[in-house]
């Protein structure tokens, strides 16, 4: 059997938008329906490449396949996760304690908040993510975590994620919030430096916006992932370098993500990964 990835139907979003939000999703089913797996899940093969253990058999052959196609895979994962790191490590040396993670994934073993609350137990996570089953086993896991919210959305409309009852509850977006959109940009088909533009226009003066976009090396991976996951969600799009690096110019310096705060902060050698930092200026 295959997994339902979306219920059917799936609640509209807001009036005339058709893309989702979390309006009551019934994820019961959604964790039953999931344990009978045949089909990988990109956030729980993440997890598998990050060295969790929210993942399933079929995720860790996933990604053996994928492994022997492109060698650098896990590396590439770990140094997306550790861009991240340091991004909430420089938003919190700017004196931000909320952060909105889109695309975010299963948040086990080096998860955003974990990073957080290491340097302020304090602050405030909202996770977003269009995957039901990867909203199910996020909130399992941050259930018992005071200031830390999961919600089903989708980043490429800013006003029904930031709308959502969960995200207002979490964010103040009144004052500066570190937003991070790393690792999921490849899944969206839509004009990526328009959608990064509008994110960057709804945050408050101060705000740090991080984003990172795999550049197409591999293309036979591309075409296994695409195979693999278009299934059950979105298949992956492939930009060039010069469309990755022109989108994630409307944050800031493109570099590799490995070279971000500065050259070989995350590690001796280059990964065909890119990656932007900036922080939103004040309005004139």
């Amino acid at each position: 059997m295959q997994v339902e990835y979306y219920p059917a139907p799936p609640p509209p979003g807001p009036r005339g938008t058709g893309l989702p939000y979390d309006a009551g999703l019934e994820l019961d089913g959604i964790v039953t329906t999931a344990a009978d797996l045949e089909l990988p899940n990109f956030a729980r093969t993440v997890d598998a490449l990050l060295g969790g253990s929210a993942n399933f058999a079929v995720d860790r052959e996933a990604v053996a396949t994928l492994s022997v196609i492109d060698p650098l895979l896990e590396a590439r994962t770990r140094a997306n996760r550790a861009f991240a790191r340091r991004v909430v490590r420089h938003a919190h040396a700017l004196g931000i304690d909320q952060f909105l993670d889109l695309g975010c994934g299963i948040p086990s073993i080096q998860s955003v908040h974990g990073f957080v609350h290491q340097v302020n137990p304090e602050a405030r996570v909202a996770y977003v993510d269009l995957d039901p089953v990867v909203v199910a086993h996020a909130r399992e896991l941050v259930s018992h975590l005071p200031g830390v919210s999961v919600t089903w959305g989708d980043l490429r409309a800013p006003d029904c994620v930031l709308a959502t009852p969960e995200v207002a509850a979490t964010i103040d977006l009144s004052r500066p919030i570190a937003l991070l959109v790393c690792g999921v940009l490849h899944f969206v088909h839509d004009d990526v430096a328009a959608l990064l533009r509008r994110w960057r226009d709804l945050l408050a003066p101060g705000s740090v916006l991080a984003a990172t976009h795999g550049a197409p090396a591999h293309r036979k991976a591309v075409a296994v992932l695409d195979g693999t996951y278009s299934r059950g969600l979105a298949g992956v799009t492939t930009r060039s370098r010069t469309e990755i690096r022109e989108a994630l110019a409307e944050v800031g310096p493109v570099v590799d993500v490995v070279d971000w705060p500065h050259r070989g902060a995350g590690g001796r050698y280059a990964l065909d990964h890119l990656g932007a930092v900036g922080v939103v200026e004040q309005r004139r």
